[in-house]
């Protein structure tokens, strides 16, 4: 079984392309400085397109002594790793300026995290991240995009199916209505 590294990805990356492979991620060439330039914003990019299970944290926040100016009354720092929030124990927030803004004490954050760790992630983000990079260097690497366009594509249909695999992972949810006037009425 291999590990999966930034140099791994990379050359997947490549391959799909019809490019060489680099030997390190840190080598002294083109090729590889390309992917160092790419690679952290490309990866950031994909954790704020689906709620990665091996991207996913837990946290309570507390709100800082200084409140909003209007609209809410406390606001919450988010954590330095934040990407993106996958729930919050709140109807009602909204994110400014790296807080979340909001009416309560205290707010029970489920977040997808900048994972930096590749070898803790899922099969499916390491192939994302492989397709999405092919995407990114096709034009600079080889002087055309028809691959690059292709692992586009591809891109897509992964994270459609990605999402499909994380429904099924979840338990449903109960819907709960809101007590309406309308409920037993008639037209």
């Amino acid at each position: 079984m291999s590990i999966t590294t930034r140099t791994s990805i990379c050359n997947f990356a490549l391959s799909m392309i019809g490019d060489a492979n680099i030997t390190s991620f840190d080598e002294n060439t083109a090729r590889a400085e390309r992917c160092r330039s790419l690679y952290d914003q490309v990866r950031k990019s994909i954790l704020r397109d689906h709620p990665w299970s091996s991207a996913k944290k837990r946290a309570i926040l507390s709100p800082v002594t200084t409140h909003p100016v209007f609209g809410y009354s406390h606001a919450f720092p988010l954590p330095r790793d934040f990407i993106r929030i996958i729930s919050t124990n709140q109807e009602c927030y909204e994110i400014e300026n790296r807080h979340i803004l909001a009416n309560s004490e205290q707010i029970n954050l489920e977040y997808i995290f900048d994972n930096d760790n590749e070898e803790t992630w899922d099969s499916m983000l390491v192939e994302a991240m492989g397709l999405k990079m092919a995407s990114k260097l096709c034009k600079p690497n080889t002087g055309s995009d028809a691959a690059g366009q292709s692992a586009a594509a591809e891109y897509e249909r992964l994270i459609t199916r990605a999402r499909a695999i994380n429904a099924q992972e979840r338990p449903s949810q109960d819907i709960i209505y809101a007590e309406s006037r309308y409920i037993g009425s008639r037209y």
